[in-house]
């Protein structure tokens, strides 16, 4: 089946659950956002809700249902002043070949709005065609007299976020490209990263080396933090140098036609692990490999997530640096000072994409549960992170409170001796299939074996 094909299939699927006897959704896909007191734009990027649906990720373009008549996409077409600055823009007979849909032009919008009025109306997408109607065409939001039915956009909303979750192979299809071009960036990184090297020169190798290999931009902004700096989440790479000894922990993944691929390895700056890096290291790909192993179909990610902690928390407890059973210290969240993170999402159009909680469910605020982004049965096409960690954060571990409460719990001095040892964590992309799973990014070496022999090759340049 071709990409327009699912396309139209998965616009049939949502019509149907939607079930509307009469009535208008508008999913605008989004515009230029300016950067202010310039005359650039922030990189564009179309609303999931939109691409998901419409298969379009050209910025203006607004895809609309209406009960009777089906499923339209209204499109800009360039101006003279468009045509001078940034070219012709996205010709309407390629994009209705691409998408299945019937493509109109925007300054269309505004008559076919004004015909239903009185309708049922909902809205998803971006929010910003009511902020700025006249970048779609439109005088004003109020002057169409539409009334906005929420509930109505929250419940349409919701079934799209369900549908979402499984992907068609045409989807898988497109999360394997973003795999494959990060495949690529980061062997670069575990080939050439090298002490004196700096965060931001290895983040500047593997974005290109994504761009090479087919990616349109990255899925989110890459992490490498190096030594110490490898504790922070998120951590935006630096000028700081990599220094033998250390380790290099890099979370980066590519974009392939809207898809992301989200991959995290951690690797010695220099040729091996060392010391309780190498028994840390051996811990946490233990308890990622052991995830993998139990993903699959009617299986609770949280309970998942549950088992990782426990494993976690044992594996810190035969080093000496928790001490109790697995599950006390689990059931205090003890081992949450180092692994404070779920096991990871979903996967797809958004690095974390909808649907992650399943209806009715809400997130909990217990310290060791706060940030499981994915709480629901895995099924068959869902594609989720499965991305343990350990960290010594500087935030928790020397926060007052936490070590009087966890006194028993810890060895501190332990701790202490690791302040800037920065953190390890393994993300793979897995794929849940009929019977089990497959790893998306399978490819990627994580191996203490395989990754020395990469850095001894790397470090011998």
């Amino acid at each position: 089946m071709d990409h327009a094909s699912s396309l139209t299939g998965r616009r049939e699927r949502i019509a149907n659950a939607w079930d509307l006897r009469r009535g208008v959704v508008l999913i605008p896909a989004g515009i230029h956002v300016p950067v202010e007191g310039t005359d650039q734009y922030h990189e564009f990027h179309a609303h999931p809700e939109s691409v998901y649906l419409s298969g379009a990720r050209e910025p203006g373009t607004v895809l609309a249902f209406d009960a009777g008549e089906g499923w339209r996409l209204f499109a800009p077409r360039a101006g003279l002043e468009d045509r001078v600055w940034v070219g012709d823009g996205v010709d309407h007979a390629e994009l209705a070949a691409e998408t299945g849909l019937t493509v109109r032009p925007l300054e269309d919008l505004k008559g076919w709005l004004e015909s239903r009025r009185g309708e049922p109306f909902a809205f998803l997408g971006n929010p910003d065609l009511r902020r700025h109607p006249r970048a779609y065409g439109l005088e004003s939001w109020q002057a169409l007299e539409l009334e906005i039915d929420t509930a109505l956009s929250e419940r349409l909303t919701e079934q799209v976020a369900e549908s979402r979750r499984a992907k068609d192979p045409s989807e898988v299809q497109l999360m394997q490209g973003a795999a494959d071009a990060s495949l690529a960036g980061h062997l670069y990184a575990l080939r050439r990263a090298r002490p004196g090297m700096t965060e931001r020169q290895l983040q500047i190798e593997v974005e290109a080396e994504f761009f090479r290999n087919g990616a349109e931009r990255t899925a989110y902004g890459s992490i490498v933090g190096s030594g110490p700096n490898g504790a922070v989440l998120h951590f935006s790479p630096t000028a700081r140098t990599m220094q033998a000894g250390e380790l290099v922990l890099m979370d980066a993944g590519a974009e392939f036609e809207g898809y992301a691929s989200d991959v995290t390895r951690t690797f010695p700056a220099g040729a091996a692990f060392f010391g309780v890096q190498r028994d840390l290291y051996q811990l946490v790909l233990n308890v990622q490999q052991a995830a993998i192993a139990g993903a699959r179909p009617g299986v609770e990610y949280k309970d998942l997530h549950l088992a990782a902690c426990r494993q976690i928390a044992e594996g810190l407890a035969s080093l000496g640096i928790l001490q109790g059973t697995p599950d006390g210290l689990v059931e205090q969240d003890a081992h949450a000072l180092f692994f404070p993170h779920g096991l990871g999402h979903m996967l797809g159009l958004s690095t974390h994409d909808a649907g992650g909680c399943l209806a009715g469910r809400t997130p909990s605020d217990r310290f060791g549960l706060k940030w499981l982004r994915a709480d629901l049965p895995l099924e068959p096409g869902y594609v989720v992170t499965i991305e343990p960690g350990i960290y010594f954060i500087k935030a928790l571990i020397d926060d007052p409170a936490r070590r009087e409460k966890y006194a028993a719990a810890v060895d501190w001095a332990k701790v202490d001796a690791l302040r800037d040892f920065g953190g390890i964590r393994i993300e793979d992309d897995v794929l849940i299939t009929a019977d089990g799973s497959r790893v998306l990014t399978a490819a990627i070496p994580k191996t203490i074996a395989d990754i020395e022999a990469l850095r001894a090759e790397a470090v011998a340049q």
